[in-house]
């Protein structure tokens, strides 16, 4: 009788766990897309952005490539549907990208599309670096057999170079939005915390019914932070400016 009643508290402390993991989880990713300011107007097709990129904030994103494939019913993802808009997740500070899918797959359906852009901070900012990143699945849904699923990996080159940040977002039928946000800081060859003037991403986005289900997704957020924070910047300007005023006294 003891053994049962440890192991109902154990499954108890289990379940409470989960939910408050899941909790956090849907607060902080309502949290950060109620806190998204849009900074390079409405969204826009990827196919129209310049060869010279789209500048938000501090950050360039540059050299997008979009490939698609679909089967089933839903048209196949494109340069031309895929919609991005540049902006800021004002709660953080952090500058990044909207991209706006508005995917619906039925049962036997299928969407998949890789998302490839640079990331880079733009000259004049010389004291920002890249430390990490953020994804996020804003209004994804599956039943049944149906799955949601992103993934970003992060590299230090576009030719051959080293993957510095891997992450992954998903949902399935009863995982209550547990899963839809990732973050991860940049890595160096030693997997500790390191800092880059520029990365490449490599995305991928699958929604699917599988064979008895349906998924949707609305828009995929991928932001990515810099060091130091504006905030920081300002007051070690406002330390040397009084540093320099006692000087002169």
């Amino acid at each position: 009788m003891g053994d049962i009643m440890k192991r109902n508290r154990r499954n108890t402390m289990k379940s409470a766990l989960f939910f408050s993991i899941i909790s956090i989880s849907i607060l902080v990713a309502s949290s950060a897309q109620a806190a998204w300011v849009p900074l390079t107007g409405d969204f826009v097709s990827v196919s129209s952005i310049p060869t010279a990129g789209l500048e938000v904030g501090d950050k360039l994103f540059s050299g997008f490539e979009v490939t698609g494939i679909a089967s089933g019913g839903p048209p196949t993802p494109s340069a031309v549907t895929v919609l991005v808009q540049g902006g800021q997740n004002d709660a953080t500070g952090d500058y990044g990208l909207r991209f706006r899918l508005a995917w619906n797959a039925g049962s036997d359906d299928l969407i998949n599309a890789g998302i490839n852009f640079k990331v880079s901070i733009l000259p004049g900012y010389d004291p920002y670096y890249i430390t990490d990143a953020t994804l996020w699945l804003a209004t994804a849904s599956a039943a049944g057999t149906g799955l949601v699923q992103a993934t970003e990996n992060m590299f230090d080159a576009d030719f051959m170079g080293r993957c510095v940040a891997s992450l992954g977002a998903s949902s399935e039928a009863d995982d209550y939005g547990a899963f839809l946000l990732d973050s991860s800081l940049l890595c160096g060859p030693d997997g500790n915390p390191t800092q880059l003037k520029e990365v490449w991403v490599r995305a991928g986005v699958t929604v699917q019914g599988g064979s008895n289900g349906s998924a949707g997704l609305h828009e995929v957020f991928m932001l990515y932070s810099q060091v130091p924070e504006p905030a920081t910047i300002m007051m070690l300007g406002l330390g040397a400016l009084a540093l320099l005023r006692i000087r002169k006294r």
